[in-house]
């Protein structure tokens, strides 16, 4: 893959908890915010769009919206650790945060990849501040990616099992597995816990992929209270060749209220996972703009 070293960035760093960051793009005295959170190994620069998207937010809005990315504990090399429910916690620091100490009045979380399964977990289990938005860029499948990367389902299933057997019901959840099981994983320190969430079919993490069934979205799309807009990459290198994309996207859009589902909602053509490197001409120009008009549509 084609490495692009990002510009240096001007912003503002806010300590929102206790050794709990965030980066504000820019310097401007915005009234609205796009959360950002990225994915599995993810911190600042990482995600290939994220300055150029900030700096696009805040002149096509005039200045009324700016872009803030999350450093949560499961950010870098932190997420063989955390959970979903760890994550929604220090998000809801970080927008409480966001609205009462800096005042913005209007809130949009923007996921990438595993972060969708934050932004979803967060606006759909009704137990967390409202917001007016949520973003899904790359909302894949871990459990089928990483599956993937086996050399048969049935490697791929012994290990499952190993990690269930001798240590989830060992009550060892909390235990970093062995080097075998992290090299499937970044080679990241991983407990048996989020090696299971991940990776399981109807694991905690399960919520994008594609043998889930209406029942299943019920429980996540069906539950949204608050706008909703999806990206798919269609050239998401993460996802199996032999997946309709449109179709399930059209799946989720099934399951959610259509009040909140925006018809901007869509395969983006040519992006791959990260609309980065590999990505068609005009992937990255069509993402910014798709979240520019969802961005609009805030009322």
């Amino acid at each position: 893959m084609v490495y692009v070293r990002a510009p240096p960035q001007k912003g503002t760093l806010h300590e929102y908890a206790p050794r709990l960051t965030a980066f504000e793009f820019g310097n401007t005295n915005a009234k609205n915010v796009v959360l950002f959170v990225g994915g599995l190994g993810d911190g600042l620069l990482t995600v290939p769009y994220v300055a150029r998207l900030a700096g696009a937010i805040q002149a096509e809005t005039n200045g009324n919206w700016t872009l803030v990315q999350a450093l949560i504990s499961a950010s870098y090399s932190g997420w063989g650790t955390s959970s979903l429910s760890k994550d929604t916690k220090e998000l809801q620091q970080l927008i409480l945060y966001l609205k009462n100490d800096c005042k913005f009045e209007k809130v949009i979380l923007m996921g990438h990849s595993t972060g969708c399964q934050d932004t979803l977990y967060y606006i759909s289990n009704g137990n967390t501040p409202h917001i007016d938005g949520g973003i899904l860029q790359a909302p894949v499948s871990d459990s089928e990616a990483f599956a993937s990367g086996f050399s048969s389902p049935k490697l791929f299933d012994e290990m499952l099992a190993t990690v269930k057997n001798e240590y989830i019901d060992k009550g060892k959840a909390d235990h970093i597995l062995p080097e075998e099981f992290r090299a499937k994983f970044f080679n990241c320190p991983i407990n048996a816990y989020r090696y299971y969430s991940l990776a399981s079919q109807r694991g905690d993490d399960d919520f994008f992929s594609t043998y889930l069934t209406e029942s299943d979205f019920v429980e996540t799309f069906g539950k949204v209270d608050t706008n909703l807009l999806v990206l798919y990459g269609e050239k998401d290198e993460f996802v199996p060749k032999t997946v309709n994309r449109q179709k399930l996207v059209d799946s989720w859009k099934d399951s959610t209220n259509p009040k909140y589902w925006s018809p901007l909602s869509k395969v983006l053509k040519g992006a791959t996972h990260n609309v980065g490197p590999g990505s068609d001409e005009g992937a990255e120009d069509d993402l910014i703009e798709t979240v520019l008009e969802f961005i609009d549509t805030i009322n």
